[in-house]
């Protein structure tokens, strides 16, 4: 047994160790580290574990001891508290482990529970004394182990309590009716949850209550109901019950020696407190323990108890116990009765106290209790009888005192004044039963100061918001009047409205009423309110306002908006603020009035508004529309706007002369009111109405308002003022009308002065001639129209007459035969506008002029009035006669201006101008401009010139209008500003290198009109050049006013092209498009000399010159000696000397005109052959070589071209000696052609064996007669000698010995049938004492220098198998001695006959081979060969594939000769003879129709050796036959060999 139970401890030891949790542990913890848990067997205790956070998984390590259940476990079966329950079956002492697991952090919570047998029980209780109807009091049951130890609960075990006779009450009454056990279900109080369903069982638990039923002594039993424990003993409780006995005062209480106190002694029955009369048989008063004071008498009490009264009197200082206590002995020590101490005091100090409130800070109109207090030196309250005396004083202005109490400890007042005062209080004397007064030898005395403030009100004491979704919509700040000035603000109902530490109330987010206080800091008890109410708004409208806006005034609209007050009584209030509405506005007629941006804030008869600016005239309605929900709300009202009322005409004063009359002008004012236009009026009045008649004009149907005319005439002298009222009655829908008001003077005046002045054609012009102000009344006119003078009034005060149509005017000229007044035009009365909107009268006089030059003087007399004007205005007749006033003006009779040039184009530039000369007219001029920001103008009065400066592109008219002439228009001049639009360029697109051109430079304005020159210096034109090709320089002399020339040089050849830029008036440079030009080398006729013998034919050709070349146009100078084509052949006619001029040609672009661009000139000569000489390059020759000779004349200008197509022709006939030395062949003989003698000037001869031979030719002339031959000579010859030996062999052994043959400064890539395959090195093997004629790199390129020689070159092939094969070949550097022409392919004939030309129409390649002085021909060169054909129409001739072929292919029958030469090595040339003619037959020369059949034929074979001699179909295309202009067609002379097919 004890190996077994030593293994579970060491496993217990082990987790223990495991379990102990580290100082970083989480903070989770259970409710209780062990529990003790008592054994049963008939219930079951539990205990429940709680953690103080986390989920947990719960175990037991022994559940036959005590289980473990989690409570409300959740998904993951965990939980945060779990049940304990007891599980042992047999009474012993054994403990169970209770882990717990968080399942997030995994740490474990440790719990021992313990379950043992109970060893006895107690009765725990917080008091054993009950009180009669009393609170009851909880008894719980303890139980203990052997040990003890107190269980950790008793829940669900089953007590019995009982109530027992007690044995040792000593005459107690029965204690079964003393007291009562309680269940929890009858009390107030909530017991645990297990011993309420005990109780619902009729069980008893751990825990009861009991109340007392009547005063005496009880005890209580309880014992265990559980069968196991009969052995424990009952616990048992006595408790006592008493009556609730109470002494008032119950405190400790603080006498002055001679005052007294009376005390109370009262019991608490059924709730209520009734009084004990005092003495009672069951309890009496006592004194004891009486203390004096060091200084008072032993012998002496410190207070004395009336029994009768219990009244306690103090006698000298000190202390005494006042004690409560039982008449029955039995009673005595039994329990403890209320008790008092007394003390004795000296007085110490005053102090004040106030009621309600108890803040010194006191509001007006308001009750108050000041009671006065006494206190000891050491703070203790000091009781006051009635037998002390305190003297208070209570200012009169400040408190109204309503009562007082007999020692003077207590006032009630009423504060009356606001203000700060103090009150003084003193304590002086005590009054003894016997009425004697004991004064105090040091009085007790002090103040308080006191501050009174008004009443706290709010303003205003009522708002009432509409409610709105979003809280914080409005905000109000309320007023606080009265009070300290500093206050805290509450709200009833804070949902519905909010208040801020400074007042500021705002609504919130429910409808309601909410009570807004101000309590007062200094005293919360005085408090101001007022009501905010928050409702639904029900209704809206606009209240009563001025409704009529002068234009550019802003209407206030204010609005009403009601709703109902909550409650249900249906009051209707207005809102005090909505000015955070979402409203709606709109306006019927758009324009009269804008919605002006806000609301209006809110007033005392309205909650908002909106505000609106009138502007224009006219009338609205406004509607004003709040939607919020079920809210739908709106409101509208007519509105109006007008014009302000003024006078127009006048403005101010009207001057008329008697009998005249005004027409007044006032205008604006408002309208008649649309709703009830009969509201409207209109009322004039003046100063005297016998002076003046009143009209006012315009009929009332009209409806026009907007102008009102008012009728004034002068009846009599003076002056009166006249005033216009405007506006509407008020109405119901225009409660406030506005009526608008003006006033004007009207002067009745004679005239004290006339002025005449001419009458300008041009009115705008506010301006007067200079002449008026110098010469007094001189005024220059046209001497060819006729003036018109303007006549007017003016009164004593300078003001003039608006009408002075009364007055009898007479006219005079003092020169009628330049200028007079004719009858038939009389005066003419015109009312005209004075520019200020003022109508004066004046009088326009015509004068009639006789284009005659002069002066003259005209004037103008008032000599009174017209008696029917004042007849007809019933004006009064004048005492005195008028004053006669004249006025005269001198006119000067000239011609009109005029300007030059009428129109003028200038450079949008700061720096031009432009000059406009002014001619005649009077000399005093204004100038003005059609457009301001074009041209500014500035006249030069001096020189008669009008500077005119460029602003801004465009065209302006110049406008000169003469001051002191009045004429239909002015002289106008048109400027044309413009800015740069583009530039030209005109220049011949083709110069010669080292020669020059003009280049010609325009600049264009917007009008495509050229610039003038002159202004390119503000330009910045600059010419350049693409490439530095060409120079430029800018030359002075001018093509016309407009053009700026450059000289353009060719300095190299090649193409550019020429800019021209200039930079505009914002510094952009603009430029013109590229012109090409082509800079071409000299244009060079070649030959550069053509030698001719009679009837030979050369062609002339050009090189350089422009590409592409144009035509070139050929004369000659001596016609007789030679004739030359348009294209440039030239054919010998006679023996003499000429010259042929080539010139190229161009169309200038601008001009049209043909210009020449270049030209040149080569030299003819025609002669005859005096000799033939046999050219040959070498005269030794290796065998096997070849070697071409051709005949030249006796000089070198003499080659084959010469004669070599001479008509009629010469013939060749050559010859050798010894024919097996030398082989003599024809050119072309390598291709199968033998060529006739007459183009034989060319041989090619074949070494065949050594020797020597001599090489002969005849030249024979066919027309001895053509003069071809000197002397008319029939023959011409020459013969060389030529040796041919042999090539040097190896015999032994007998070997080839090649080398390869190389011109300097060639090269050449050597090749081997091992290239690829194996690793090919090479070198030179020269020696180094011997400089190498060659070089050779890695890669096999063989390169010669400039040094003639020989060298051996060595060529390594290292193979892979691991051979290395070798080449040592000799290198010979070796100049060219001849070339020579061979031509291929080779063609083949049916009968191997050999053919005599070239066939027409087929294609050649002519190779050019190069040899060294033995005949050897080259391995590699370094020529530039050059081909020349005597003329170009026969065949065509292009470069071939390498440097030494060239392509040639016949195109037409005829002869051509061939020369290639060698340009760096003079002498190195070939000439071959290339004849063509037909090879196909029969020969065509008919005319042929679309669809004819051509039966054709051939000797030609293919170069496989097929026959084609048979009949051959032409396969060229024919032109279509809908074509009429083509058919019938001439049949073409060429044939393509390529169109030719078997049938």
């Amino acid at each position: 047994m004890a190996a077994r139970a030593r293994g579970p401890l060491r496993l217990l030891l082990a987790l223990s160790v495991l379990l102990v949790p580290g100082p970083s542990a989480a903070a989770a913890k259970l409710n209780i580290p062990k529990v003790l848990l008592p054994f049963t067997r008939s219930t079951r205790v539990n205990f429940t574990l709680e953690a103080s956070e986390g989920c947990y998984r719960w175990s037991s390590t022994r559940p036959e001891v005590a289980s473990i259940e989690p409570l409300g476990p959740n998904e993951h079966q965990c939980s945060q508290k779990a049940v304990v329950q007891a599980r042992l079956t047999q009474p012993a002492r054994l403990t169970s482990i209770i882990f717990a697991e968080d399942i997030t952090t995994g740490q474990v919570l440790r719990c021992d529970a313990i379950v043992d047998l109970i060893h006895g029980i107690q009765i725990v209780s917080t008091t054993r004394e009950l009180y009669l109807e009393d609170s009851p009091l909880e008894l719980k049951i303890q139980a203990l182990d052997s040990e003890g130890n107190t269980f950790s609960t008793l829940a669900g075990l089953v007590f019995d309590w009982t109530i027992v006779k007690d044995t040792e009450a000593n005459g107690f009454s029965d204690s079964h009716n003393a007291l009562r056990i309680l269940t929890f279900l009858e009390s107030t109080y909530i017991p645990p949850s297990y011993i309420s369903e005990m109780e619902q069982a009729a069980k008893q638990g751990d825990t009861i209550l009991v109340s007392g039923m009547k005063t005496g002594s009880s005890k209580l039993k309880a014992r265990i109901q559980e069968a196991v424990y009969k052995s424990v003993h009952p616990a048992e409780v006595r408790l006592l019950i008493l009556e609730n006995i109470l002494l008032n005062p119950a405190y400790d209480v603080y006498l002055l020696v001679g005052t007294s106190i009376d005390y109370k002694v009262q019991k608490i029955r059924q709730g209520e407190i009734t009084e004990l009369s005092m003495p009672s048989d069951q309890y009496e008063l006592q004194l004891q323990n009486s203390v004096p004071s060091p200084e008072g008498d032993p012998a002496e009490p410190v207070a004395v108890l009336a029994q009768d009264t219990s009244r306690v009197t103090a006698v000298q200082l000190g202390q005494s116990s006042l004690v409560l206590g039982h008449r029955s002995i039995r009673m005595q020590g039994a329990s403890r009765l209320p008790n008092s101490t007394i003390y004795v005091v000296e007085p110490g100090y005053l102090g004040f106290m106030v009621h309600p409130g108890d803040r010194w800070v006191l509001e007006t109109g308001r009750l108050y209790a000041i009671t006065i207090e006494v206190f000891d030196r050491f703070s203790n309250k000091v009781f006051l009888s009635d037998n002390i005396r305190i003297e208070a004083v209570l200012p009169a202005e400040f408190f109204e005192v309503l009562s007082s109490s007999q020692n003077g400890s207590y006032h009630q007042v009423r504060a009356i004044q606001r203000g700060q005062t103090t009150i003084h209080a003193a304590l002086t004397s005590v009054v003894d039963q016997d009425g004697g007064v004991h004064v105090l030898q040091v009085p007790v005395w002090n103040q308080q100061e006191v501050d009174i403030h008004i009443p706290i009100t709010l303003y205003p004491s009522i708002l009432t918001f509409p409610w709105q979704p979003k809280t914080g919509t409005y905000q109000y700040t309320i007023k606080a009047h009265g009070g300290s000035g500093n206050f805290s603000w509450s709200s009833s109902s804070y949902v519905v409205a909010t208040v801020t530490v400074k007042g500021v109330m705002t609504t919130g987010s429910d409808t309601g009423l909410s009570i807004i206080q101000a309590h007062d800091i200094q005293n919360p008890l005085h408090f101001g309110e007022m009501k905010v109410y928050v409702i639904e708004p029900s209704s809206m409208e606009f209240a009563p306002c001025q409704v009529e806006a002068r234009l550019g005034q802003t209407l206030e609209l204010p609005l009403r908006i009601s709703g109902l007050m909550p409650g249900g009584a249906n009051e209707v209030v207005t809102l005090s603020d909505c000015s955070h509405f979402d409203l709606t506005v709109e306006v019927e007629n758009q324009g009269v009035f804008q919605t002006l941006p806000g609301r209006l804030p809110p007033g005392p008869e309205y909650c908002s508004g909106v505000r609106v600016r009138a502007e224009t005239q006219g009338s609205t309605t406004l509607l004003v529309s709040y939607t919020y929900g079920h809210i739908h709300l709106s409101a509208r009202v007519t509105i109006a706007a007008y014009l302000p009322l003024k006078a127009v005409d006048p403005s101010s004063v009207a001057v008329v002369t008697l009998g005249s009359s005004k027409e007044m002008l006032f205008e604006g004012g408002p309208q008649p009111w649309v709703l009830e236009p009969s509201k409207f009026f209109r009322n004039v009045t003046s100063e005297d109405t016998d002076s003046i008649s009143l009209a006012l004009l315009g009929p009332p149907a009209s409806r026009n308002y907007q102008q009102h005319w008012i009728l004034v005439t002068c009846q009599a002298l003076g002056e009166q003022v006249i005033a216009l009222s405007v506006g509407n009655r008020p109405s119901i829908t225009n409660s406030f009308p506005v009526v608008e008001h003006a006033v004007v003077k009207s002067v009745c005046a004679e005239p004290s002065r006339l002025t005449l002045t001419p009458v300008y054609a041009s009115p705008q012009l506010d301006l007067s001639c200079p002449l008026l102000q110098q010469n007094k009344q001189v005024v220059p006119v046209s001497s060819h129209r006729n003036p018109l003078l303007d006549l007017a009034a003016y009164d004593p005060q300078g003001r003039q007459f608006d009408n002075f149509s009364s007055l009898s005017i007479q006219w005079e000229s003092t020169r009628p035969l330049l200028a007079s007044i004719e009858p038939d035009q009389p005066l003419q009365l015109v009312s005209q506008d004075d520019g200020s909107g003022q109508k004066k009268l004046h009088g326009l006089q015509a004068i009639s002029v006789h284009q005659a030059s002069g002066t003259t003087a005209i004037s103008a007399t008032a000599t009174g009035y017209q008696q029917s004007h004042l007849k007809a205005a019933r004006a009064k007749q004048p005492h005195e006669s008028p004053v006669s006033v004249s006025a005269s003006v001198e006119l000067i009779l000239v011609e009109d201006v005029r300007v030059s040039p009428e129109e003028v184009t200038i450079y949008n530039h700061p720096g031009v101008q432009a000059e406009l000369h002014v001619r005649e007219g009077s000399g005093y001029f204004f100038l003005n401009t059609s457009t301001t920001d074009v041209i500014k103008v500035v006249y030069q009065e001096a020189q008669g010139i009008a500077m005119v400066h460029p602003l801004l592109p465009g065209s302006s008219t110049v406008m000169i209008h003469d001051l002191c002439l009045a004429f239909p228009a002015p002289a106008r001049a048109v400027v044309y500003v413009s800015n740069i639009q583009e530039l030209y360029i005109r220049v011949v697109d083709k110069v010669e290198i080292g020669k020059a051109v003009k280049a010609y430079v325009r600049v264009l304005d917007f009008y495509k009109k050229p610039f003038l020159a002159k202004y390119f210096a503000f330009m910045d034109l600059k010419l350049r050049a693409a490439s530095q090709i060409v120079t430029l320089v800018a030359l002075d002399e001018a093509l016309d006013n407009y053009t700026t020339t450059f000289l353009v040089h060719g300095m190299a050849i090649g193409q550019t092209s020429l800019s021209a830029s200039v930079t505009d008036k914002a510094g952009q440079r603009v430029s013109s498009t590229p012109q090409q030009i082509e800079v071409f080398p000299p244009f060079r006729l070649i030959p550069r000399k053509v030698t001719l013998i009679i009837g030979a034919m050369m062609q002339i050709t050009s090189e350089g010159g422009p590409q592409p070349q144009s035509n070139i146009l050929f004369s000659i100078s001596n016609e007789s000696v030679a004739a030359v084509s348009s294209s440039g052949l030239v054919h010998g006619l006679t023996i003499g000397n000429g010259s042929v001029l080539g010139v190229v040609q161009a169309v200038d672009a601008e001009t049209g005109k043909i210009i020449i661009v270049s030209q040149d000139r080569v030299e003819v000569e025609v002669l005859q052959l005096c000799a033939v000489r046999i050219h040959a390059p070498i005269t030794r020759m290796r065998t096997g070589t070849q070697m071409p000779v051709y005949i030249t004349g006796i000089t070198n200008n003499q080659s084959p071209f010469s004669f070599g197509n001479a008509v009629p022709g010469l013939t060749f006939h050559w010859s050798v000696t010894k024919r097996d030395i030398l082989d003599l062949r024809g050119r072309h003989h390598e291709a199968s052609i033998q060529l006739p003698s007459q183009y034989n000037f060319a041989m090619n001869v074949h070494g065949r064996l050594k020797g020597r031979t001599r090489l002969r030719v005849v030249v024979k002339a066919l027309d001895t007669t053509a003069g071809q031959l000197h002397g008319l000579a029939k023959e011409l010859s020459d013969e060389i000698q030529i040796q041919v030996f042999e090539k040097l062999r190896l015999l032994n052994p007998e070997i080839e010995a090649e080398q390869i043959l190389m011109s300097p400064n060639s090269f050449i890539k050597l090749q081997t049938n091992r290239d690829g395959a194996a690793a090919l090195s090479y070198r030179v093997l020269d020696g180094p004492e011997k400089v190498p004629v060659v070089h050779i790199d890695e890669k096999g390129f063989l390169v010669s220098g400039p040094v003639i020689g020989m060298s051996t070159v060595e060529v390594i092939a290292q193979e892979p198998f691991g051979a290395n094969q070798t080449i040592i070949v000799a290198v010979k550097v070796s100049p060219v001695s001849y070339l020579r022409i061979s031509m291929s392919p080779v063609l083949h004939t049916q009968h191997k006959e050999a053919l005599v030309a070239l066939p027409l129409g087929m294609t050649v390649t002519f190779t050019v081979h190069f040899h060294d002085n033995l005949g050897d021909i080259f391995h590699a060169h370094n020529s530039v060969l050059n081909f020349a054909t005597n003329r170009d129409d026969f065949v065509q001739v292009g470069k071939g594939a390498a440097n030494n072929t060239c392509i040639v292919r016949t195109i037409s029958v005829g002869l051509t000769l061939l020369s290639v030469w060698d340009a760096e090595h003079l002498g190195l040339s070939d000439y071959v003879p290339l004849p063509v003619l037909h090879a196909i037959s029969p020969e065509l020369s008919g005319a042929v129709v679309v669809g004819d059949v051509l039966c054709l034929a051939t000797v030609l074979i293919s170069l496989e050796g097929d026959s084609r001699s048979h009949s051959l179909v032409l396969c060229g295309r024919l032109p279509s036959p809908a074509l009429e202009q083509h058919s019938p067609v001439q049949f073409p002379a060429i044939v393509d060999m390529s169109c030719v097919c078997t049938v």
